[in-house]
């Protein structure tokens, strides 16, 4: 609980007893608190599972699912080898990678005219979940 929220609690327990018709409301007032802690453990529990479903539902089509698979067995690569690697057009392996970076499953690095990428967590996380993570 946070130093507001104790002060809070704290003052309305103060009044209840200083008020002695209010004293009928301090057990309503602990069962409300103790509801509302119980709700937001379970609202935390809740996003936390959320989060991890849609990070299992979330799926890449070929192309981009390629260049993740270059990038897990090169350290690093560009546009260019991609494209060479899995026989796609420059412009469409540009594009999926910066697709990617969005994503978080690649991060990209600056090195003179072309952008270089690696697979970032996210990135190995997906390959992992999915048996197409070679051991290395």
């Amino acid at each position: 609980m946070s130093w507001k929220r104790e002060r809070e609690v704290g003052l309305i327990a103060d009044l209840l007893k200083e008020v002695p018709e209010a004293a009928k409301y301090k057990t309503a007032l602990e069962k409300l608190e103790q509801e509302n802690e119980r709700l937001k453990a379970e609202n935390d529990g809740l996003k936390q599972e959320l989060s991890r479903v849609i990070d299992r539902w979330e799926t890449l089509d070929g192309d981009a699912l390629n260049a993740l698979v270059y990038l897990s067995q090169n350290e690093r690569g560009n546009a260019t080898e991609i494209a060479h690697a899995y026989k796609v057009n420059i412009q469409i392996a540009e594009t999926y990678l910066k697709q990617l970076v969005s994503l978080q499953y690649v991060h990209a690095h600056a090195n003179g005219e072309a952008a270089h990428y690696g697979l970032a967590h996210k990135g190995r996380w997906y390959l992992k979940e999915r048996g197409l993570l070679k051991a290395g």
